[in-house]
């Protein structure tokens, strides 16, 4: 694992808190963002599509500017942002993994989500999954942090988060569901381990490979597809597990020097005056 530097070079968010205080994975905007956006274009295009062009159809200018800074907070929106790369390289690869990819982007970018996902995902298909068992179990992890309203807004979004990506059913009561994970997300939870520094069984055990609710067997069968397809490369012998993603190698390689640097830089000694 990477120091906390390099990690949030590399697009991952540590520090406490994240958008689901107020909103969810907002599937819907982003779809229709980066339909409206290219792969490769600046964070200030971004910007400009939701605020100044108005291409999410909202009502307000203040609408506009909110709902532009939770998909930047939640997505990096920076092509520069290796977390965000590697969003795009599999969404334009497979449209039927985009809920999961959000998920899996919104999981190393929010803490709130992060946090009480392996909660929701030790609960067995079939189970319920209310909102005040979440609230109770928001309470637990962060003890008199939320107000009673604001602890019900966040139970409320990360549950209707993880229904827009399949884990849950249900309009009102809501119920554990089996995932099934797409070949792209299988490709992009091991993207994600990778990039913070896991190799072998590790990328197996990390808490992206978890959010996809199957066991090793069946991610590693889908990976393989993944490879085969070209979107990356696995190579497996015996128990041994090697991965490789040639495509996104140098957006992660220019991120994590930009980390070492940083961290480099503030082991510097302060000159004195």
């Amino acid at each position: 694992m990477h120091d906390q530097t390099t990690l949030e070079s590399m697009g991952f968010m540590i520090r406490q808190g994240g958008v689901h205080v107020s909103r969810t994975i907002m599937l819907d905007e982003l779809t229709t963002l980066f339909g409206q956006v290219e792969a490769d274009a600046p964070p200030a295009a971004y910007q400009a599509a939701v605020r100044d062009h108005n291409c999410l159809a909202k009502r307000s200018g203040r609408t506009r500017q909110l709902t532009a800074r939770h998909l930047a907070e939640l997505y990096g929106l920076d092509p520069a942002n290796p977390v965000h790369a590697g969003l795009r390289f599999f969404w334009s690869r497979d449209v039927a993994a985009r809920p999961q990819l959000a998920l899996l982007a919104a999981v190393a970018r929010d803490s709130l989500l992060r946090d009480t996902m392996p909660a929701v995902l030790a609960k067995s298909p079939g189970e319920p999954v209310s909102r005040e068992w979440l609230e109770e179990k928001i309470e637990a992890l962060w003890p008199e942090r939320f107000s009673p309203a604001t602890r019900k807004s966040v139970a409320q979004n990360i549950n209707s988060s993880l229904t827009k990506s399949g884990h849950l059913k249900g309009r009102v009561n809501k119920v554990r569901t089996q995932l099934q994970p797409a070949i792209g997300a299988a490709a992009y939870a091991l993207y994600l381990a990778w990039l913070q520094g896991g190799r072998g069984e590790l990328l197996l055990q990390s808490p992206y490979c978890r959010v996809l609710d199957v066991g090793s067997d069946r991610l590693l069968e889908l990976a393989a597809q993944a490879s085969a397809r070209g979107w990356m490369v696995m190579r497996r012998v015996d128990n041994v597990v090697d991965v490789d993603f040639p495509a996104l190698a140098p957006v992660a390689a220019s991120a994590m020097q930009a980390g070492k640097d940083a961290a480099f830089n503030k082991e510097l000694p302060h000159e004195q005056g």
